[in-house]
């Protein structure tokens, strides 16, 4: 996340040259020459999160008549790819989405997208979000975007199948190597996972690392100090487990080539006992086979015999955030989008459709999430410490060697120890 320039962006001289921060003059359309258009970009795609962003976007407009919103949707890498390629172009969205962490720190460092810090506190605006949350949006200590969602990866198990078989929930590595045994056995998947895109087998990486060498080692090697590497010997240990569960079974056959939807499906129809994946599984679950949801039980990841990292840590990170780009030509307007999308009915809205918001909650709120989301929403709050998702928190580059060395090391092409020698490699370009 090493830098050589940044361009400072100060959005009070942009609210000045503006007007920004006058509500009432947030509803006029661009200098009199008609229509303001906005450009909204994200990658909430799917039935539940659509519509919820939809609704926020009609209260804007309604609230603002000289002002359109132009919504566009992607999926994951493609908006990865065309957000870098217009954004190098100098025709961005106004308003992006983003997960935070070393592409949104890249972004702030060339400045491509605009400092918050000077309107997040106005009108008590900044104090409705999770503190958290918040520090993935930050860079250098001021704030270049607003979360929406948080995610939470949990260990979600079927516990009727863990019932019939007369098996406890997992606490240790050990534990899930014996589970392995009994539920191959019976003919089913212990694991559902589809590693075709490569994020989902990154979990378990992740989280056999934070098991082995704690959330601190990881941010020292992302930032290069302390000495830190990702050569040191917890990122080969968490290789080796990796290799231990491949050879345990543990997983569907041919699950590198396979998608997380099918590998989803096989966890909600009964063929799989386990399934490592985000909170946000939920709400695919409620939206699919809202019945399955009384048989979900979320559990943490299991610790690992003599590793340093704490049992609480918990994967996660932003699953959903906002920024606004420098090349805006209306911000004051951008923010106010963001603040109707970050509205306490979008919070009570993201609660019913099984989400954790990244904002404070109220009890009425909270008792709206789904089961399976108040008990991840639980083991979230009380974690000693939240693992940032490798490719959200690294820079683009390291990302993509990490999802590439860590599906090479599933596919049995790349030893542990030569994984871990590529990434420290990669990690001093």
């Amino acid at each position: 996340m090493n830098g050589t320039c940044r361009m400072a962006v100060v959005l009070a001289a942009v609210l000045a040259l503006t007007g920004c921060g006058k509500r009432e003059q947030a509803a006029k359309s661009g200098d009199g020459e008609g229509a303001v258009t906005l450009r909204f970009w994200h990658i909430l795609n799917y039935s539940g999160p659509r519509e919820i962003l939809s609704r926020a976007v009609s209260r804007f407009e309604a609230a603002n008549p000289g002002c359109r919103v132009e919504i566009q949707e992607f999926e994951n890498d493609a908006y990865k790819t065309k957000l870098a390629v217009e954004i190098a172009s100098g025709s961005p969205p106004d308003v992006m989405f983003t997960w935070g962490g070393g592409p949104l720190g890249e972004y702030a460092r060339a400045g491509k997208v605009i400092d918050l810090s000077s309107v997040f506190d106005k009108d008590g605006w900044g104090s409705r979000f999770i503190d958290q949350a918040l520090d993935l949006c930050r860079f250098e200590g001021r704030l270049y975007a607003v979360p929406l969602d948080l995610s939470a990866v949990m260990l979600w198990c079927n516990a009727d199948l863990f019932a019939q078989h007369g098996v406890e929930f997992p606490k240790t590595y050990d534990d899930l190597l014996r589970l392995c045994k009994v539920f191959r056995a019976a003919g089913l998947d212990p694991c559902a996972l589809g590693n075709m895109k490569q994020w989902p087998g990154a979990f378990y990486f992740c989280y056999l690392a934070n098991r082995c060498g704690g959330t601190e080692l990881f941010l020292d090697a992302a930032h290069g100090r302390n000495n830190a590497s990702f050569a040191d010997p917890a990122f080969v240990r968490a290789g080796e487990l990796l290799r231990g569960l491949i050879e345990a079974e543990a997983f569907p056959v041919g699950f590198n080539g396979l998608d997380d939807g099918p590998a989803r499906t096989r966890f909600v129809s009964g063929k799989a006992a386990m399934l490592l994946m985000g909170g946000w599984v939920v709400a695919r679950v409620k939206d699919e086979q809202p019945a399955f949801l009384e048989r979900m039980q979320a559990v943490p990841f299991p610790v690992v015999a003599g590793g340093k990292g704490d049992a609480s840590a918990v994967l996660g990170g932003i699953n959903c955030g906002f920024a606004v780009t420098s090349s805006c030509k209306h911000p004051e307007l951008a923010i106010e989008l963001l603040r109707y999308l970050t509205d306490d009915q979008v919070v009570t809205e993201w609660c019913e459709g099984g989400r954790i918001p990244a904002l404070v909650t109220t009890p009425e709120q909270e008792a709206k999430l789904p089961g399976p989301t108040r008990q991840a929403y639980a083991m979230l709050k009380a974690a000693s410490s939240l693992q940032p998702y490798y490719d959200q928190y690294l820079t683009p580059r390291l990302a993509v060697e990490h999802k590439n060395t860590t599906q090479n090391m599933f596919a049995g092409v790349m030893t542990p120890e030569q994984a871990a020698a590529k990434m420290a490699a990669a990690a001093k370009k």
